[in-house]
């Protein structure tokens, strides 16, 4: 067994995709990867994050991502979505707040049927009585690749700068999002 888990650690460090031994593992592209890096860091359950680039099949495109390995005992994939949807805008394909262009653009990369049918089902769900369409993708997971060190917690080895580039841009602070993803798909009723 112990060397089974050796040759999936191997082939994916190989093929750029951090393979876990351990632990479920999600993807999400929601603009700036240094502010979904923020975002999920600060929730329980959390055990790696690293940000850098999903390419698409045709390597025609890329997008900043964010991979997380996450434990599913004490998170789940569903509260990970919700988290996700407070964070985006849900209806702009062209990038996020003032990112802009394809690399920018929201994405959810989906690795199971599982993920896949709650992703759909969450995106249904805030589609439910809205005027727009949203824009948001549910892709197949692909090759993840690592961005440089230098990107990797941005938002800790540069407060500052990172919290300055996150108001300027219009992202919302982590804070505000989680308080508004305890809201955002629970009915006025359950919200106490």
């Amino acid at each position: 067994m112990l060397t089974k888990n050796i040759i999936r650690v191997l082939v994916g460090v190989v093929l750029g995709f951090p393979l876990s031994v351990s632990g479920a593992q999600a993807v999400f592209a929601g603009g700036s990867f240094w502010v979904m890096e923020a975002l999920f860091a600060s929730r329980l359950g959390i055990k790696e994050i690293k940000v850098g680039w999903m390419q698409t099949p045709s390597r025609s495109l890329r997008r900043q991502a964010v991979w997380l390995e996450y434990d599913p005992q004490q998170v789940n994939y569903g509260e990970l979505l919700t988290l996700y949807w407070a964070a985006i805008d849900p209806f702009d394909g062209k990038g996020q707040y003032c990112d802009r262009g394809q690399q920018y653009s929201p994405a959810i990369y989906v690795q199971t049927a599982f993920q896949r049918r709650l992703a759909q089902q969450s995106r249904a769900t805030l589609a439910l009585g809205q005027d727009q369409q949203v824009k948001t993708r549910i892709l197949s997971a692909n090759s993840f690749t690592p961005a440089d060190e230098r990107h990797q917690q941005y938002y800790q080895k540069h407060f500052l700068l990172y919290g300055n580039y996150r108001r300027m841009c219009g992202y919302p602070s982590e804070r505000d999002v989680h308080a508004q993803a305890v809201a955002k798909f629970l009915p006025a009723t359950t919200a106490q």
